[in-house]
């Protein structure tokens, strides 16, 4: 092999080696900074917050008990969302018209004073999309499950647990889970904002109704 040929393969192979680094390195820092940022949440007094929430939630609210999760919730979220008593004020059923005839005449800004980060909704979905998040980062090669369990104890897996428990008591829910889609077609091209709005929807709408790993 002379002198021209072994030039070639080297050239060929330095820019294979060059492709590879060009995809790998941004991947690794896009990942790197994913992970950075979660463990910045992690340490966040919104996260904290969100998860001393849930916990009072289960231990005083449900009683430890997984049997009263879908109960307890519904009358958590009437409370911090509607102000009202699911058993006083609405007599253990919940109607958006009994609602509605309850809130007549209060003001608005004294319905919830609330702040979002402290209703149980928000927390459990805030908790819920870090935890997802997590799970990606622990099935990307560039950070791995071993480094996800080096970072994280056992204890989050109880949290995630609970978290799941409470996602299945809103999917069975007629209170916290309403239907809202409808017979209404939506066009292929619109106009202005709309056109990204129909553009979207039918992206998602071939979607599935969960998230796919």
């Amino acid at each position: 092999m002379d002198c021209e040929q072994m030039i070639g393969i080297i050239q060929i192979a330095l820019s294979v080696v060059a492709c590879v680094l060009a995809w790998f390195i941004p991947k690794r820092i896009m990942w790197e900074q994913t992970y950075s940022s979660l463990m910045s949440d992690y340490r966040s007094y919104d996260f904290g917050i969100a998860v001393q929430g849930i916990v009072e939630f289960f231990a005083v609210d449900c009683k430890s008990d997984v049997k009263n999760i879908k109960g307890a919730y519904e009358r958590r979220f009437v409370r911090d969302v509607y102000d009202l008593d699911l058993d006083s004020d609405l007599h253990g059923t919940f109607s958006l018209e009994t609602v509605r005839e309850k809130l007549k005449g209060r003001n608005p800004a004294e319905i919830c004073e609330k702040s979002p980060d402290l209703c149980l909704h928000y927390q459990r979905r805030l908790l819920a999309q870090f935890y997802y998040q997590l799970d990606l980062c622990a099935r990307s090669p560039f950070i791995g499950k071993r480094r996800v369990c080096r970072d994280f104890t056992s204890r989050e897996a109880n949290t995630a647990r609970l978290l799941y428990l409470m996602g299945m008591a809103v999917d069975e829910s007629g209170v916290l889970f309403k239907d809202i889609s409808c017979g209404e077609r939506m066009p292929r091209s619109a106009r202005g904002l709309n056109g990204y709005l129909a553009d979207i929807y039918h992206l998602l709408r071939a979607s599935k109704p969960y998230m796919v790993m």
